[in-house]
């Protein structure tokens, strides 16, 4: 594949990821009802109908979520967990994409674009006929080798991605509460502009180019941000600290939720993990209602408390 197709596919993958990618674009054999409008990353722990689409897709390609029950073709779900995960890694080690995380990301997207766009099938890899004298011993799929300078580049430039939806998100309160905005909005668009440029430098494979422009791309995010926070009068920069508080809390309850379920899965003890996972979901919840009350300081201590108590039912596992 040329570098200018791959950086074509990059675009729409890119663009899908923050929002600004249309399903209407898709000619139309390619709208068809079996055909995913994925604009998210697709990781464990997330609950969507795309989930559900993602499933339907890897059952009928053969990279099977599960043989029976819940994922099983006719009973896919809106969850993401572990079965969909490692189906989505035969998937991307069956299609050539590495690292092979289980992460639907960008360049996953852009691979099953391609596919739905040219008409072309997922590369399912032949099963070997099971001779009738004996059964051979399988042989597990090789792991692609992570180059770590690759590695660290995506590791950039998803945390960049994050400090710019953040970013949008704060603007896009900010401006419906009447808040002064700054120069948020020109800092946003610096920080698109460096992730399309970390996105190129990372299809030609220039790894030190793609951390320089998703560190100037989280920079340029963050200093949005800033903008939002520090612009106004009275409890501004209390506001804010409430805002980040919850939003760390939120992050630490989904991370124990994540642990929790594998933990059970493999058969461990989670009661006590549960208790504590319940009452850090009760202090966020009165966080959020101070903050809504303009409680800010309440909103920060429950919030800090919700994720203390998270932090504890990780260490119960």
């Amino acid at each position: 594949m040329s570098i200018s197709i791959q950086k074509n596919l990059a675009v729409l993958a890119l663009l899908g990821s923050i929002a600004f990618l249309s399903f209407a674009l898709m000619p139309a054999n390619a709208r068809a009802a079996d055909v995913c409008s994925f604009t998210t990353n697709l990781e464990l722990g997330v609950e969507s109908e795309s989930v559900r689409c993602l499933q339907k897709y890897l059952n009928a390609e053969g990279f099977t979520v599960s043989d029976t029950g819940v994922g099983s073709m006719g009973y896919e779900t809106t969850q993401f967990k572990a079965k969909t995960q490692a189906a989505v890694i035969k998937w991307q080690i069956a299609n050539g994409i590495s690292p092979a995380t289980g992460t639907f990301g960008p360049l996953s997207r852009a691979k099953y674009q391609l596919m739905v766009l040219t008409g072309g099938s997922t590369q399912t890899p032949t099963p070997t006929p099971v001779p009738p004298v004996y059964v051979p011993t399988p042989v597990p799929a090789p792991v692609p080798s992570v180059d770590p300078e690759q590695k660290k580049a995506l590791e950039m430039m998803r945390d960049a991605r994050n400090a710019y939806e953040d970013a949008n998100d704060d603007y896009e309160d900010a401006k419906d509460d009447g808040d002064e905005l700054g120069k948020s909005k020109t800092y946003i668009a610096e920080a698109k502009e460096h992730l399309f440029d970390a996105f190129y430098a990372l299809l030609d494979e220039d790894y030190g180019d793609a951390r320089d422009s998703a560190s100037d791309a989280k920079e340029a995010a963050e200093n949005a941000s800033d903008e939002i926070d520090g612009s106004g009068n009275g409890d501004g920069s209390d506001k804010a600290d409430a805002k980040d508080a919850i939003k760390d809390a939120k992050n630490a309850i989904a991370d124990l939720k994540d642990a929790i379920e594998e933990a059970d899965d493999d058969g461990d003890d989670v009661d006590d993990a549960e208790d504590l996972l319940n009452d850090a979901e009760n202090a966020l919840e009165d966080a959020e209602d101070a903050y809504d009350d303009e409680d800010y300081e309440d909103a920060i201590d429950s919030a800090e408390e919700a994720e203390d108590l998270a932090d504890e039912g990780m260490d119960e596992l």
